[in-house]
Parts: C-alpha cells; structure tokens; sequence
C-alpha cells in the first residue's frame, strides 16, 4: 500500500483457577478452558516515507472488424510519501520522475519498428487524499484539460499504488472501497466508477498480503453536431499486494485488468455503427527504494 503499515499483536488472557470450593473426593475437577490468543491486527503509522517505485503494464488491445492487435507497453518511476490525518484519511505527495509509452500496431507495423514513445514534459508533481469513500489524485498544478494528456495517463500509473487498508483488521477481514475517476479515450471524456473489494488474505510479523478484486463501469460520449461519439463498458479485474509488515513499505503489487468498450458512432442522416474494444492489462509494480 502507498501508506505505510506496521503490525502489533494484542496479548490474550488466560483463564482463572478459583479456590473458592474444594472438588469432591473421587469427582474430576473441570477442565479449564484453554486460553485464545487474540489475533494479529493491521496498525497503521502516521507517516509513510519517502517510497519509489518502478510501475510497468502491458496491454493488448483488440478492435472488431480492424483486423489486428494493439500493443501498448509503459514504464514509469513513481514516489509516494504520506501523512495520516486525525480522521483516518492519508495525505500524500508525490512525483512520476519518468513516463514512457510504447506502442505496436501487430497487423500494420513490424515489431522491430515501435510508435515512439510520447514526449513528457518533465517532472510530474502530485497531491492525493486516500479516504474511506474515494481516491484523488491531481497534479500540481492542475490540469486544464486532462483529455489524453500524458501527465493524466502518468497520474493514473501513481494512483494505482494507493491500496487502503483499514486500522485494525485481521486475517481474513474484507472491506469495499468505491472510486469515481475521468479518464478518456479518443478525445472522449469517460466516467468509470470502480468498486474494489479486499480482503487480507497474509499477515504475520514480516508480511501483509492484501487480494483486491475489481469491477468497473464505463460510461462516456463526446464530439460535435455533425459527429458524435459514446462509449460504455465495464472491467474486472485482480490484484495481490504485498507490503513489509516491519518497514510498512508496499514491496510489490501485481494484477490484471480486462476491459471491454462498446464505441458507437453517430452521424446525422446515418444509421449508428458500432465497435468492440477489449483492453487485457497486466501490471506490476516494484519498490525501487
């Protein structure tokens, strides 16, 4: 998780002999019950470090009827440091030091001959609050216009390695989380509403591992008078985190991510035409140092 964790064990008690009575001669006295350990519980610090990152995903990328795949590859280093408020929400700040995007078209340019990689305007500086109810994420300063711009795309990449996990669960313990976040695709602005459904799957005094199982909704529509375009759909996906339980560092964080669009196409005078996109991501990020 970008927000640092630290375990602490409760200590149990034991049960009480009492001396108020003798046992009958030739009876068995009764057997005490045996004492339970309390459980292991999540503590969580006030502050997280300075933590960097190196984040990668690949996604394959089909369209019906274009005949071909498309690969899109990215690479980026991302820091994460944090403060937690008297309310339980997490502050954060951070910065993407390095964003790159590869991109092949398999049925129309050959492997060797790779789209070049979009230009980033250099350091991207970021603020985030981590809450019960929402992740946000802006840039600083913020953006005019967020529409497939590449400091977007890398702040994305960074919100990815915010994972909540709540003060005090156990082993086996769930809790759901609900994100609204803007992203877009051709122009066209896209709300996706994701739900995030967790559970504590690993805890001992080295190491937490937290499982995450996501679903997403898609919906969005843009152009002009003449052309308009709308886009809805949904996503699942998985991912495993790994966090140090002495360090409270996320260590590693792994999943995929499959995504399903249905693009429809408006013209005036014109019956509507419609596409399928299926975006399959895998994603893994790393602590760097």
């Amino acid at each position: 998780m970008a927000s640092a964790l630290l375990l602490t064990a409760c200590g149990g008690g034991g049960g009480r002999v009492s001396t108020a009575a003798t046992p009958v001669s030739g009876a068995a006295a009764p057997a005490l019950p045996a004492a339970v350990p309390a459980p292991l519980r999540v503590a969580l610090p006030a502050r997280l470090v300075s933590t960097t990152w190196r984040v990668q995903s690949s996604a394959r990328v089909t369209v019906t009827g274009d005949g071909g795949e498309q690969r899109i590859d990215s690479d980026a280093v991302v820091s994460w440091s944090a403060e937690r408020q008297p309310h339980g929400a997490l502050r954060a700040s951070g910065q993407v030091e390095s964003f790159t995007v590869r991109t092949e078209l398999d049925s129309r340019r050959p492997a060797t001959a790779p789209a070049p990689a979009p230009v980033l305007p250099g350091l991207i500086l970021l603020d985030a609050t981590l809450d019960s109810g929402a992740v946000r994420v802006s840039t600083r300063p913020p953006l005019a216009n967020e529409c497939d711009r590449p400091e977007a795309s890398a702040a994305a990449v960074a919100r990815d390695l915010l994972v909540r996990v709540p003060n005090g669960v156990a082993l086996g313990d769930r809790w759901r989380d609900s994100v609204v976040t803007l992203t877009c695709r051709s122009g066209v602005p896209i709300v996706v509403h994701t739900t995030v459904l967790s559970q504590l799957e690993e805890l001992t005094d080295e190491v937490l591992v937290v499982r995450r199982d996501l679903a997403a909704r898609y919906q969005g529509k843009g152009g002009t008078a003449f052309r308009t375009l709308e886009l809805t759909g949904t996503g699942v996906g998985a991912q495993r985190a790994r966090v140090h339980a002495l360090r409270g560092t996320l260590e590693r964080l792994e999943g995929t991510m499959t995504l399903t669009l249905q693009a429809t196409e408006r013209l005036p005078g014109s019956a509507p035409r419609s596409q399928q996109i299926v975006q399959r991501t895998e994603f893994s990020a790393v602590r760097a140092r």
